[in-house]
């Protein structure tokens, strides 16, 4: 499912304009960038939480030279899906 398929499937099973599904899930995205720019983590009780962690300064391997090389420090995304969501999901593929 991609971005215009889940659109379709919320104005389906809302009845709401998709124009007013686009604004929701562009501002929920908007929110969920800047409270992650803030303060770093973001919880939804039963289907996840997502946060910033920091990966540390590496070694890495130029795969075309097989050179070492120094990979910097970086912020990456983390999403830790909750139980619920877990629970679904196991039962899906169970």
């Amino acid at each position: 499912m991609n971005k215009t398929d889940l659109i379709n499937a919320l104005s389906e099973e809302t009845t709401f304009a998709k124009k007013d599904i686009i604004r929701v899930l562009d501002s929920m995205t908007r929110i969920i960038f800047r409270t992650l720019k803030k303060d770093g983590k973001l919880q939804w009780s039963g289907f996840g939480t997502w946060s910033i962690s920091r990966r540390p300064e590496r070694q890495g391997i130029n795969p075309a030279t097989k050179e070492r090389i120094k990979l910097p420090a970086t912020n990456v995304p983390k999403f830790k899906p909750g139980k619920n969501f877990k629970d679904m999901v196991r039962v899906i593929v169970g």
